[in-house]
């Protein structure tokens, strides 16, 4: 990997590229057996995040809820 790259990437990361804006997201679902599960993200993206959210619960028996659902 090029090291511009990595250097880009860490700028990315520690806000010094402009434009990259990040925002905290919380999503709710339920676990396996119903049990309640709160997840509070940092993102660069909703879009993506949410997917990996759901991915992850429904991988393991659970399912992503609307908002409120839990809290």
């Amino acid at each position: 990997m090029p090291w511009k790259n990595i250097e880009n990437a860490i700028k990315k990361g520690t806000g010094d590229l402009p434009g990259v804006v990040y925002e905290e997201v919380a999503y709710e679902g339920y676990g396996p057996g119903g049990v309640a599960v709160y997840v509070i993200c940092t993102t660069d993206n909703k879009n993506r995040t949410v997917g990996e959210i759901r991915h992850i619960f429904s991988k393991h028996g659970g399912n992503l809820g609307e908002a409120g659902c839990v809290a």
